[in-house]
């Protein structure tokens, strides 16, 4: 059996690439299980819808397995058809949030014919030991597929696994050092500093999140939140750090401290490792913020933090209005953030954090307590417009008020959270651009950083510049001459063409 996995490139032209955390999970266990299998890394090379259709034109596969997230939900159905005019025999599989969140409808307008729901690892193994030995994929909990009838088959939830019993990430699968030549301005909170390169990889955690916000979608969404053991953890980074030389850790999790006696633990080892190395993490805005916790305890871990190499912390405000945060069911207080980012400055560790601007209550005057918020803190946010997302509460409110009537229409216009895709709000779009424009503006002018007007929302990375620095930020560039795809167990040339 013949098998093809497709590592999709979420961002075309992008100068930054990640390695791919997802896919990398399920190519790992599938390779431990036995089976050997091509990889399409699209992802690292950019190549062009062209060339990945000239591709499939030569090669042939009894299984070709992809998936992202939904927003890409128009182009993954382009590559469905692309995979089954090319390879008639092959069975497609999608996972990720592209197919997983909406099976049915993703199923019925694409040419796939599996979709994974939820966590992809055993699901994925499972499927390819049915389809190996002929059996019904009836058996194969957590799938959706196409019935005898024409209708959508969902099988069993399949259970979440125990997370330290999933294996770490082969890496060698991947072209690690191409990844490291492009991966520089990956590193959050060290772009400052030009004189050395950063090795960065990412380290997953936890899975899940321990709370449901309305706009958020997480693959993880319906399984309880689960944190690896630290001695685990400080394993694999001191693992990455002798055999790749990694300098910088992604820790790559939708949530990976969600209180501070759980990440006092895990950064305790890291202090207690023979290494050292910088890292950034996606943490709770009351992880420092709650006051509830004595001042004194929560700057103490902050300070265990910095000292454990932390330089950057992911965290989202939202919104400065007490009412959308209800809304979107943060169960955070708004006064929170102001705390954290005050905590983490006084350490010195870079905040990184985002709003979403559109819910329907949202009016101008709450915008301006959003930017007010932002503005009294010095900080530069991700803007972004609310973007509501399969299986989630603002989604099932779009489609019972009406803004979202043909749901496969509707995936096939979304694009990414800078752009107005859906506007819920009693505000004209224009409205929402002029209120954002005018905050941004004044956040750029206080804090200095010379970003141009058209540049507000897509910053570039979304960290403090200098003009000196947006004019030339020390991103690699991409080598336009790389023509090869990489394989697992070769490359092989595409010669002219290739993109």
């Amino acid at each position: 059996m013949r098998i093809l996995f497709i590592n999709p490139n979420l961002r075309p032209g992008n100068p930054v690439r990640y390695l791919p955390v997802g896919i990398a999970y399920v190519m790992t266990v599938v390779k431990q299980a036995g089976y050997d299998f091509d990889l399409l890394d699209i992802g690292l090379h950019d190549h062009d819808d062209a060339s990945v259709e000239a591709f499939l034109e030569r090669e042939r596969y009894d299984v070709v397995l992809t998936g992202s997230i939904v927003t890409h939900y128009k182009w993954m159905k382009w590559l469905t058809r692309a995979i089954r005019r090319t390879q008639p025999e092959a069975t497609i599989v999608v996972g990720n949030s592209v197919a997983g969140s909406v099976p049915e409808v993703f199923l019925e307008n694409s040419e796939a014919d599996v979709a994974v729901i939820g966590e992809g690892e055993y699901t994925t193994l499972a499927l390819l030991d049915c389809l190996k030995a002929g059996g019904g994929l009836h058996e194969v909990a957590g799938i959706a597929f196409r019935g005898g009838d024409g209708g959508v088959v969902r099988t069993a939830r399949r259970p979440a696994a125990p997370i330290d019993s999933i294996p770490r990430i082969d890496w060698e699968l991947f072209d690690v050092e191409r990844y490291f030549e492009i991966t520089d301005a990956s590193a959050f909170g060290r772009e400052e500093d030009g004189s050395k390169r950063w090795r960065t990889m990412p380290v997953a955690t936890a899975r899940g999140c321990v709370f449901s916000c309305t706009f958020c979608h997480i693959v993880y969404k319906h399984d309880a939140y689960r944190h690896r053991c630290t001695e685990d953890v400080v394993s694999e980074v001191d693992d990455l750090i002798e055999r790749y030389g990694a300098n910088y850790i992604n820790f790559w999790d939708d949530l990976t401290f969600y209180k501070l006696s759980q990440a006092e633990k895990i950064v305790d080892g890291l202090l207690a490792s023979k290494h050292r190395f910088s890292w950034s993490a996606a943490v709770r805005t009351d992880l420092f913020g709650n006051p509830k916790i004595p001042y004194a305890k929560r700057l103490e871990v902050a300070r265990k933090f910095k000292e454990a190499g932390c330089v950057a912390l992911g965290y989202s405000l939202e919104s400065g209005n007490q009412q959308i945060l209800e809304m979107m069911e943060k169960h955070i207080q708004a006064d929170y953030f102001a705390e954290q980012v005050a905590i983490l400055r006084d350490v010195g560790i870079t905040s990184n954090t985002s709003v979403v601007f559109g819910y329907p209550i949202e009016t101008r005057e709450t915008m301006r307590e959003t930017f007010s918020m932002c503005e009294s803190v010095g900080v530069y946010p991700s803007v972004g417009f609310l973007l509501p997302l399969p299986d989630t509460g603002m989604y099932t409110y779009a489609r019972k008020h009406g803004f979202i009537e043909d749901e496969n229409a509707y995936l096939d216009s979304i694009t990414e959270r800078q752009d107005i895709c859906i506007n819920m709000t009693q505000m004209e779009d224009q409205e929402i651009l002029d209120e954002i424009q005018r905050g941004c503006g004044r956040l750029n002018e206080k804090l200095e950083l010379g970003l141009s007007e058209d540049s507000y929302v897509r910053t570039g990375g979304y960290r403090k510049h200098t003009k000196k620095q947006l004019e030339s930020d020390g991103s690699p560039t991409r080598n336009e001459n790389d023509t090869s795809f990489n394989y697992s167990n070769q490359v092989f040339d595409l010669g002219p063409g290739g993109s």
